[in-house]
This record gives C-alpha cells, sequence and structure tokens, in this order.
C-alpha cells in the first residue's frame, strides 16, 4: 500500500522532511511513527477493512495525512470528506453523529504521546478497492470512483515520470488530497523522497512562495490566476521553479502572465479522476493554440469522436474519448452513469475538443458547460477569458439561464474590485474581436466552485433563476 513509500524513506531518510502544511513540519521517521500509532489506536476502535469505505473529515490537515497512511496501513479503503454514500465517516470532534467514529481530544492525546506500536500492514490484493474518489462533476452529483492499488500505483508512477520528472525538493499541491492531481503529488512525491507542502491557501503560498523555494506548483486555472493576483509587489520570478496546471482549461493569458511573474516554466496535464492523467502539453504552445492540452502520455489513446462514436477527422471538433490502462471499469453503485460514460472500451469525460493533424489534443469546453441560446451554442470559456482580462474583474463564471418568456439566456457571474468600472467592463466585452453574445451581469461576492476549482454553472443557473423568481 502507499503508506510503504512513508515507511520506506523513514528508514532511508529519517530526517528528511515529508509533509509541511502551515502548522507542523514532519520528517519521514515522525509521519511514520504516527501513521503506526494512529493504526493501531483506529484498529483498537474497531476500524478494519471490514468497516468498508471510510471517509476522513477533519480539518487538521496534518492529521488528515497521518489518518490517511493509517487507514492505508489497515487496508480499509478511503474516500473523500464529502463522499455522499461512505460507510463510516472518521471526525475530530468529541462527540459523533450517526455514521460517524469521532476522535475527542483526549483520545487523539493520548495517541500522539503513546509509544509507536508497529502494525503489521494488511496485504490487499492489487486490483481490490483500496480508494474512492469523486468526479469534479460541476453539473451534476459527483460519482464515485473506485482505485485499486495497481491503479494508484500507475497513477503514482504517471506522475512522477511525467509532469513532476527532473524537479526533486518540494512540491506544493493547492487542490488537496482528495482530488486527482493532490493524490498522484502527494504519493509521487513520497516514493522518491520528496518533500510535499500541501494545506495552503492561495493567500498563505503567495507570502510564503520565498521560503518554501518549491521545485513544483501543482494548481488549477483558477487557482493559478488567485495565487497571481495575492503575490506581494516586487515578487522575484522563481527560476527553477516548475507550475503544473491541471483541472480545466488554462487560458493564454494567464499562463502568459504565470511565466512572465510567477515561473518560466509551466506544462499542462489533462485527465480525469476516472483515467488519472492522459495528455501532457508545455504552457508555452498556448501562445500559439488556445486550448492545447499536449500529447497522450504512454499507455494512454485518446480519441475525439462524433456522436455516433466515430473518430473525426483532424481540427474538426467531438467529444473526447479516453483509453488508458489506468481506467476505472465504472461507478460505484450507479450503473446508468456507468453506461453513459464508459462506452467503446473508452472513457468519455464529457469535454469537447479537436486533435491536430499531428495528433496534438485542443480541449474546448465541457459538454454540459455548451449554452443553448436560443438555438446557438456557445461555450463559456470564451467570454470568461475575454471579462478576466479588463481591470478590476476578480473572478468570473458565464452560465444560462432563462428569460420571462423560458429562453436561456447568457448570463455573466462577476466578482468586482471596488474600483471596477461595470459600463467599462460591458464596452470592454461588446468591443472583443470574439464572436461573443450579449450577457447579463450578476454581481456577486465569490464564484462557487468545486475542490478543483471548476465553476458550479449549475448552482449559478439555480440561485439566478430562484433570485428572478424572487422578483
Amino acid at each position: 500500500m502507499f503508506d510503504a513509500y512513508v515507511a520506506f524513506q523513514a528508514k532511508l531518510r529519517p530526517s528528511a522532511f515529508a509533509l509541511i502544511t502551515p502548522h507542523r513540519w514532519a520528517t519521514y521517521a515522525e509521519l511514520d511513527a504516527d501513521a503506526d500509532r494512529f493504526a493501531a489506536g483506529l484498529r483498537d476502535l474497531g476500524v478494519t477493512r471490514a468497516r468498508g469505505v471510510v471517509a476522513i473529515r477533519i480539518a487538521n490537515d496534518y492529521l488528515t495525512h497521518v489518518v490517511l497512511l493509517a487507514l492505508a496501513r489497515l487496508g480499509v479503503v478511503s474516500s473523500p470528506f464529502d463522499d455522499p454514500a461512505c460507510d463510516l465517516a472518521i471526525v475530530a470532534a468529541e462527540q459523533a453523529a450517526p455514521g460517524e467514529l469521532a476522535l475527542s481530544e483526549a483520545w487523539l492525546a493520548r495517541t500522539f504521546d503513546a509509544e509507536p506500536r508497529p502494525v503489521e500492514p494488511v496485504r490487499v490484493g492489487p486490483d481490490e478497492l483500496i480508494r474512492v474518489m469523486l468526479s469534479s462533476g460541476t453539473t451534476r452529483t459527483a460519482r464515485r470512483v473506485p482505485r485499486t492499488w495497481r491503479m494508484l500505483e500507475g497513477n503514482t508512477r504517471t506522475c512522477a515520470l511525467t509532469y513532476c520528472a527532473g524537479k526533486p525538493g518540494r512540491w506544493v499541491c493547492l487542490t488537496g488530497m482528495d482530488t486527482g492531481l493532490g493524490q498522484a503529488m502527494t504519493l509521487a512525491a513520497w516514493s522518491q523522497g520528496e518533500t510535499l507542502v500541501a494545506d495552503y491557501t492561495t493567500g498563505q503560498l503567495a507570502e510564503s512562495l520565498e521560503a518554501l523555494r518549491p521545485s513544483i506548483l501543482g494548481v488549477t486555472p483558477s487557482f493559478l490566476r488567485q495565487l497571481l493576483g495575492e503575490l506581494p509587489p516586487g515578487f522575484p520570478v522563481q527560476g527553477a521553479m516548475r507550475i503544473v496546471s491541471t483541472g480545466g482549461v488554462l487560458s493564454p493569458a494567464v499562463a502568459r502572465e504565470a511565466r512572465l511573474r510567477l515561473a518560466p516554466e509551466i506544462l499542462i496535464s489533462y485527465g480525469a479522476a476516472e483515467t488519472g492523467s492522459t495528455t501532457l502539453a508545455d504552457g508555452a504552445w498556448l501562445e500559439a493554440q488556445a486550448g492545447a492540452a499536449g500529447y497522450p502520455v504512454p499507455n494512454v489513446r485518446v480519441e475525439v469522436v462524433g456522436d455516433d462514436g466515430a473518430p473525426m477527422p483532424a481540427g474538426e471538433q467531438g467529444e473526447i474519448r479516453i483509453f488508458s490502462d489506468r481506467q476505472s471499469g465504472g461507478y460505484l453503485g450507479d450503473p446508468e452513469a456507468t453506461a453513459r460514460a464508459f462506452r467503446d472500451g473508452g472513457f468519455y469525460p464529457g469535454d469537447l475538443g479537436r486533435r491536430l493533424p499531428d495528433g496534438l489534443l485542443i480541449v474546448e469546453g465541457r459538454v454540459d458547460d455548451r449554452m443553448d441560446l436560443g438555438g446557438v451554442k456557445f461555450l463559456p470559456d470564451l467570454l470568461e477569458e475575454v471579462a478576466l482580462a479588463y481591470p478590476g474583474v476578480r473572478d468570473a463564471a458565464a452560465y444560462a439561464a432563462p428569460d420571462a418568456t423560458g429562453t436561456d439566456v447568457c448570463w455573466l457571474a462577476v466578482v468586482a474590485a471596488p474600483d471596477l468600472d461595470r459600463q467599462g467592463l460591458a464596452r470592454h466585452i461588446a468591443a472583443s474581436d470574439r464572436d461573443l453574445p450579449e450577457a447579463r451581469f450578476a454581481w456577486i461576492e465569490a464564484i462557487p466552485r468545486n475542490a478543483m476549482g471548476k465553476a458550479e454553472r449549475r448552482r449559478l443557473r439555480a440561485e439566478t433563476i430562484a433570485v428572478l423568481t424572487a422578483r
């Protein structure tokens, strides 16, 4: 199991840092000893593989990683904090609600203070379930994605050999262990004996980057844009750092600003929780080709197909289909969603794109995000990119909502700085050389986003309908 990475490094380089969080710097020896303490303690509380899928709902960042390793050592299937169908949830609290196991402050103190009791790892077959991930769906309920040890090990290896290759040191991931990028970077860092930097907000990281001096920064496009907005004045470009972007289309403007103000090297990793990383691109390619997602990594094939499932000619838009050696076979407890997404031997992530003649994949947006505005199809990313380029727009998300006649029209939710010229923004959008629809504006405090930073457009639509109905 993946806890073996930490146990091995604890013997090889015990005093090297394994995990840095805003509140704790832990060496491999310390992290491994705590994993043993908690594995023994949880086992005494009856937490075994027979308990089923166990979610970790703990606010303490260091403790979350320790419990994750302890569950792996016990062979227990773990899942994200918001898993809707877990069998048991571990919480740090004085009292437990139904379906929860509460770890009180007294129990936690005793466990941390106890002498480590080495726990013999529970052996789990390579094709048995060991981790449940949630798909990063933004327009429907997230699906439960089963991961076996073989799949996790494959994702770890792919991460270490592609977007994290050749960059020893401290690896920062802003998306958390419950996401595909966070999980892959965490396990790859520990497998290589590097240091994982986790659980920083973009604001905390902006203040700490010079001191931390990471070699890799894993982000989503929205988190990268937030980080750029929070960098202190005069921040020096980190020439030795690599940015890895995943979880959405990275705009050329944001990529350009990041290369000029943060780090010159950007890699784009495209994939899904159901398949792991599937393609890799150089962020500089965005200057020539917006939406460039790269070429397939080893043991992956990517196609762009039409409604009939047949491959589309080079350059023509269609739906993306992925074939991966790390691909899940379906969703847990959801045969209907499985039948829709896993077809023809491949996986349909729900993205639209094109393949250029040389095989470069271009991702243009989500199938579910595509708006039907009176029969005209439109992807929201184009409008968002134009809006975000205007001074004073801190965040934006485009979506569709019905007007008084019931016909969908385009809306643009905007998080504005106090000095934003609202009329100027409208003129800026109207003057764009892109074919953009007329948009109505919703001025809000924050764009609702999921763990990967993707805008929750269905929620924006529902909230807009509710406000309009109330009026």
